[in-house]
C-alpha cells in the first residue's frame, strides 16, 4: 500500500524536493501522527496515510495522502472543512493560508506550509495537480448529497458521513447515539439561509423504515421528551429555536436553530417534496 501511495509523489516540484524518508501510517498507529484528531478519520473508514516533507533552502512543505475504503469516505473526510478559494484540483478542492486540500477518487489529501502563509502556494499548487493527475479513477458524489434543497443552502456547507462521533463534531446532541448512526447509515448536514433566519439541516438515510421509525421514536422521547403521535412533529426547546423532524419511508430529518415555527414547517415540506 506505501507504494501505491508513493508513486503519487513526484521527486521534485520547482525548488522543492524530497527530504527524509516518507513515513507510512495505518489504521494501528494513526494515532502516532494524528493525536487527539485520529477518531475522525478512522469514522471515515481511514486504510493508511503517505506523509511526505519537501524542502527548499529554509521553506518546507507537508505532504499528506489519506486512502481511504470508498470514495464516499474520501468526499466526506473532505467536507468536514470546504473554507476557502475553490480550485478545480481533483474532483474538489479549496486552498487558504498555506493549506490546500482535495479529494481525487478514494483519496484525500492535504499539503501544508507550515508557515502558515502564501509563500508557497504556486508550488503548492503545482504539486497538488501533479498528484491528482496520477489518481486515474474520478470519484462520485454521495447520492444522498442531491436529496438537500437547493433554495437557501449556504455554499460549501453540506457535510456527508455516517457516524455518531461525526454528528457530535458537526453539531453536539448526546453522548447517546440517539439517532442510531451506523456503517450502514448515510447522512448529510447542511446549513440554510431562509430569508433572515438560519437553521441547520439534518438528512439521514436507514437501511430500511423499520430503522428510521425506530430512530424517530427514539429521538422524540430522549431528546425532544415527547410521544410521537405523527410522523412530523416541531417542538420548541428553549427561547424562541425550534427543532423540526419528519419521517419517511427510510428517511428521517430533522432541522435545528429554526426562530420560526411556520417555516420549520414549510421547509420540512420542502425536503420531503425533494425525497419524493
Amino acid at each position: 500500500m506505501g507504494n501505491q501511495l508513493e508513486s503519487l509523489l513526484p521527486q521534485k516540484v520547482k525548488d522543492f524536493e524530497k527530504s527524509d524518508k516518507a513515513k507510512s501510517f495505518d489504521r494501528k498507529n494513526l494515532y502516532d501522527y494524528l493525536d487527539g484528531g485520529a477518531e475522525l478519520y478512522l469514522a471515515y473508514d481511514f486504510q493508511s496515510l503517505l506523509v511526505q516533507d519537501y524542502k527548499a533552502g529554509e521553506k518546507s512543505i507537508t505532504v499528506e495522502v489519506y486512502l481511504m475504503e470508498t470514495s464516499q469516505d474520501a468526499f466526506g473526510l473532505y467536507s468536514l472543512d470546504q473554507e476557502g478559494e475553490a480550485l478545480q484540483i481533483g474532483d474538489k478542492a479549496n486552498y487558504g493560508s498555506g493549506l490546500l486540500k482535495f479529494w481525487r477518487g478514494k483519496f484525500f489529501v492535504r499539503i501544508i506550509d507550515m508557515s502558515g502563509n502564501d509563500r508557497s502556494k504556486e508550488e503548492i499548487l503545482e504539486l497538488g495537480k501533479d498528484i491528482s493527475r496520477k489518481i486515474d479513477v474520478k470519484g462520485e458524489l454521495p447520492k444522498l448529497l442531491s436529496k438537500l434543497p437547493s433554495e437557501g443552502l449556504v455554499p460549501y456547507s453540506e457535510r456527508f458521513f455516517s457516524k455518531q462521533i461525526i454528528l457530535n463534531n458537526l453539531y453536539f446532541l448526546s453522548t447517546e447515539n440517539l439517532l442510531n448512526l451506523s456503517e450502514n447509515t448515510s447522512a448529510v448536514m447542511g446549513d440554510y439561509l431562509l430569508g433572515k433566519m438560519n437553521l441547520k439541516l439534518l438528512l439521514i438515510s436507514y437501511p430500511d423504515s423499520s430503522s428510521a421509525k425506530s430512530s424517530f421514536d427514539n429521538f422524540c422521547t430522549k431528546y425532544l421528551k415527547v410521544s410521537p403521535a405523527s410522523k412530523r412533529i416541531i417542538q420548541k426547546v428553549e427561547e424562541n429555536k425550534f427543532v423540526g423532524l419528519e419521517l419517511e419511508k427510510n428517511y428521517l430529518w430533522i432541522t435545528f436553530e429554526s426562530k420560526d415555527e411556520k417555516k420549520t414547517g414549510t421547509f420540512l415540506k420542502n425536503v420531503r417534496e425533494k425525497l419524493r
